[in-house]
């Protein structure tokens, strides 16, 4: 089986080929652009230039790369559903990545265009207050839930795309694009490059959260709650963690016992279960995945 892999390149995608290699599966795996700070991709579809330069090269050099495909099994969006991110060829990949593939499928997995958490409207709570009132950068799609990028992804999936799946609740809504070509899975974790360091019991506990944006962790929370804490009991020490490198960050944690993670979600993201893979008592989401 061929399977190619298409996205922001993010450890999602790293992991998914790890674990399809693994099973025996040859797996091409594109990012949308050379700028991930995770560039463990074969190629990308267009390259980060500047200026008139860089607007030219987001509109067609991913056509060029498309016609040098070779043909698939399946081909694989996740957190997109377009490789073109071009301001006027944005879209048009779909049809001509659908001739070289059997089946074509969207792994939800953030605020794209189609799994934008607003639009679940089911969810008893959701980071989505926090996460629009603060100063992180948001997706273009968070302004207004429905929006003419929304509208034409939803033609484009229905018209061009098999199944569907998501790793978290918040993002479980687009169910009701793919009805019965859906499934809920957990999020690929690949444990090898995790050091066990499970937590100590001693007499001060090690407790860090440690968030890439604070307002969908609900990092302003989480520091009022141990304010809260602190005047009540002095047995722990409490630090915020941001801006190192995975590398890095991986072994600031390997002394910590406690990790809260991201509190308005209803599933644990990546960082939850790679500390629980490492031995750590993980605060974070908790509704049952497929509820």
């Amino acid at each position: 089986m061929k399977v190619l892999l298409i996205g922001e390149a993010s450890k999602v995608h790293k992991n998914l080929k790890i674990g399809l290699v693994a099973l025996g599966v040859e797996c091409h795996y594109m990012a949308l652009s050379d700028t991930s700070p995770w560039p463990d991709f074969d190629d990308t579809f267009s390259k980060s230039y500047s200026g008139v330069l860089g607007g030219v090269a987001r509109n067609v050099s991913p056509f060029l790369k498309i016609a040098k495909l070779a043909n698939y099994d399946v081909i694989n969006f996740a957190n997109t559903i377009t490789a073109v991110h071009g301001q006027y060829t944005k879209y048009l990949d779909i049809p001509l990545l659908r001739r070289k593939t059997k089946l074509m499928s969207y792994y939800a997995l953030g605020c794209d265009e189609i799994g934008l958490v607003r639009r679940n409207t089911n969810l008893p709570y959701s980071p989505c207050e926090t996460c629009l009132s603060s100063k992180d950068t948001l997706s273009r799609d968070c302004d207004l839930m429905f929006n003419p990028r929304f509208e034409k992804s939803l033609e484009i999936t229905k018209e061009y795309f098999d199944f569907g799946a998501c790793s978290m609740m918040e993002y479980g809504h687009i169910q009701e694009i793919f009805g019965d070509a859906f499934a809920k899975i957990q999020l690929p974790v690949d444990i090898s490059k995790i050091p066990f360091s499970p937590a100590k019991s001693r007499t001060i506990t090690n407790i860090v959260h440690s968030p890439t944006r604070r307002g969908f962790k609900g990092t302003d929370t989480v520091i009022k709650a141990i304010q809260i804490l602190k005047n009540r009991r002095s047995d722990f020490n409490f630090d915020l963690v941001e801006g190192l490198t995975y590398e890095k960050y991986v072994a600031r944690m390997a002394d910590t016992d406690i990790v809260i993670d991201q509190i308005y979600s209803q599933s644990s993201g990546m960082n939850g279960l790679e500390m629980m893979a490492a031995g750590k008592v993980v605060l974070t989401g908790s509704t049952v995945l497929g509820n």
